[in-house]
């Protein structure tokens, strides 16, 4: 499957949301996500096949994560306002989002205590949802290392 949606020109994440696995398979309990997710395959099985580029010619030469950030964060009214949407999305159970916009400002403020915190909080509830141990295990190895590093 993840073959053929590369082979419709899908990219990456668009083909990681389309395959999934069979409901037949998917209620076997020995198939369950406790070590790898399909997804996790998906895209080693894409990125093996295609690369590192994407198709995407804006993808050829970007930004640095520096630049990107920069020009994010103020886009979105500044570190108050991307720091303020990030508790309101941990504290509205959106975990994923907080965790991305405070990647983005966490590229600038990488010893902001508060901020480091708040990647923790997000990667514990992260955390609580994920059935694959490993990825279970990484974010809470994550957290803590963050939450060492933020007194």
């Amino acid at each position: 499957e993840t073959l053929a949606c590369m082979d419709r020109g899908m990219g990456l994440d668009a083909t990681v949301n389309k395959v999934k696995l069979p409901e037949e398979y998917g209620q076997l309990p020995y198939l369950q996500e406790f070590y790898g997710t399909v997804a996790w395959s998906v895209r080693a099985i894409y990125t093996g096949y295609l690369g590192w580029f994407d198709g995407n010619p804006t993808n050829l030469n970007p930004l640095s994560p520096h630049q990107r950030a920069e020009k994010s964060i103020e886009q979105m009214g500044g570190k108050q306002a991307v720091s303020a949407t990030v508790f309101g999305a941990l504290q509205s159970g959106d975990a994923q989002w907080a965790l991305e916009l405070v990647d983005l400002l966490l590229t600038l403020y990488s010893e902001d205590g508060e901020l480091r915190r708040a990647k923790a909080r997000g990667l514990l509830d992260l955390a609580r949802q994920e059935t694959s141990a490993n990825g279970r295990h990484y974010y809470i190895a994550c957290a803590k290392e963050l939450l060492e590093d933020a007194r």
